[in-house]
């Protein structure tokens, strides 16, 4: 739960599935659920079909905190066919003891006087039932749940993986810890397979609102991808410019990096200009113009003298704005077209929480850099 007025770090787990599940998989179609428990509030997933590798492909969002720790909690829902499998857990009853079989007493008197034998006759002994064979339980699925349907376990702790996934996205795997009930009828604890999770720690960046940072583990990676895309040069060369911050030509050495064509100055190899292109609106050829490609709705306006101007070319900006280029050769020229159509109206966003990342990442790249530069001791 978030507090008002104070930036917190973000973690996506997405449970990707369960892995490698170890236990006797009914023919009948069973139902499957994963419950995520961070001790304070419990999402459970839809249900999905039970298997040896199930896919669950559902995604969670946690406040960070130091003490971060949850727990994934496999469910299957009792149907009839799992129910079925519990009351074949249950021994059958005991047989009854016949109780055994009374030998009647002889008779005194004058009958047992003449009795052709004097001596006693044993007692026949009755032969005992031969004893059952002991009970084995069927291996089936019920032998492995709790009553309550619960399948098996997982417990995460956030502090062991928080580094791996931080700004990045990261797949690991946890152990599923289940049991088994035994014939002692005693559970034994065992493993019975895997989940599969990725995670991305998303750190607190303090002055971005809660609404423009990314929703999804997905928002995340398309942020930190785009604004990979933003740090790319695309393309350099030496156009001559007319237009934006050049009142006259000027020939200019220019890079498109990212959304930005930027001028550097020959001496001293600073960037001296910006044009944002994902402000451009089209970009037309002068030759075209020249020969009738441009639309009949627009009309010659003051800057037509600049059509006849070789391989020139120009960029068109809300209100009616242009800035005109020409190059050296007619292959350039064919080059920076195809660079400018390729990016004008195509730019993809540049979210300002990836950017703080970027500039995050950079930093930290930068800190073992300069701890081995300060620990170098110069000999004298």
């Amino acid at each position: 739960m978030e507090k008002p007025g104070k930036a917190h770090g973000k973690v996506f787990v997405r449970v990707v599935g369960v892995r490698g599940l170890k236990v006797p998989i009914p023919q009948q179609a069973t139902a499957l659920t994963c419950t995520l428990n961070n001790g304070i509030h419990f999402v459970t997933t839809p249900e999905t079909r039970l298997s040896n590798d199930s896919r669950i492909d559902q995604e969670f969002e946690l406040i960070e905190h130091n003490k971060l720790e949850f727990t994934l909690t496999l469910k299957v829902r009792r149907d009839a066919h799992i129910t079925a499998q519990s009351q074949a857990l249950v021994p059958p009853p005991a047989p009854r003891v016949q109780p055994p079989t009374s030998v009647p007493k002889s008779r005194g008197g004058m009958l047992s006087f003449f009795s052709s034998s004097p001596k006693k006759q044993p007692r026949a002994t009755p032969t005992p039932p031969p004893p059952d064979p002991p009970y084995k339980l069927p291996d089936n699925l019920a032998r492995y749940l709790k009553q309550d349907g619960t399948l098996a376990r997982a417990l995460i702790s956030f502090k062991d993986v928080a580094a791996r996934c931080d700004t990045r996205l990261f797949e690991t795997s946890y152990p599923l810890i289940g049991q088994r009930i035994e014939t002692s009828g005693g559970p034994t604890t065992m493993e019975l397979g895997e989940i599969v999770l990725q995670m991305f720690r998303l750190p607190p960046l303090p002055g971005v609102l809660s609404n423009q940072l990314p929703q999804s583990l997905e928002d995340c990676h398309r942020g930190l991808r785009h604004v990979a895309w933003h740090k790319v040069t695309y393309f350099e060369g030496t156009l001559t410019q007319n237009g934006g911050d050049c009142m006259t030509w000027r020939r200019r050495r220019l890079r498109v990096i990212g959304a930005n064509l930027v001028a550097f100055n020959d001496v001293t190899k600073k960037a001296t200009a910006t044009i944002n292109l994902k402000k451009a609106i089209a970009v037309e050829d002068n030759q075209d113009t020249r020969t009738g490609a441009l639309s009949p709705a627009r009309s010659v306006d003051d800057y037509d003298g600049m059509f006849a101007v070789e391989r020139s070319f120009r960029l068109i900006f809300p209100g009616n704005q242009k800035i005109f280029f020409f190059a050296d050769t007619d292959d350039e020229k064919a080059k920076w077209l195809d660079v400018f159509r390729a990016l004008v109206g195509h730019i993809p966003p540049n979210p300002l929480w990836a950017e703080l990342i970027w500039q995050r990442q950079q930093e930290m790249a930068k800190q073992p850099l300069t701890q081995m530069s300060s620990s170098k001791i110069s000999p004298r």
